[in-house]
């Protein structure tokens, strides 16, 4: 990578060498933006204020939640998955069964 222009300009101007090494890239974070109803956005407010963390923090958490199962169940061979639907037909029986 170059160096910065306002580096090169110093260069330039002074005769000297300055020393540069670039940061290595570190993976960043992404801002998102959502739009929910109202109804979903109060039902946020309300898990958020239960928990004592801002509306942002627990949309993070339920999304780090429903990545981490997804990869989970993806991850799964075809045994351990229909052994998990077989599981999961158990439990909708019983509460159909009341």
């Amino acid at each position: 990578m170059a160096k910065p222009k306002a580096i090169q300009w110093l260069e330039n101007e002074t005769g000297q060498t300055i020393p540069y090494t670039p940061e290595e890239s570190t993976p960043r974070e992404r801002h998102l933006s959502v739009r929910v109803s109202d109804d979903m956005a109060a039902a946020l407010e309300h898990l958020a204020a239960e928990r004592h963390v801002t509306v942002s923090q627990v949309v993070r958490e339920l999304l780090e939640v429903a990545v981490a199962q997804r990869q989970a169940v993806a991850s799964l061979d075809a045994r351990d998955l229909a052994d998990r639907l077989a599981a999961d037909v158990a439990e909708v029986r019983r509460r159909l069964a009341g």
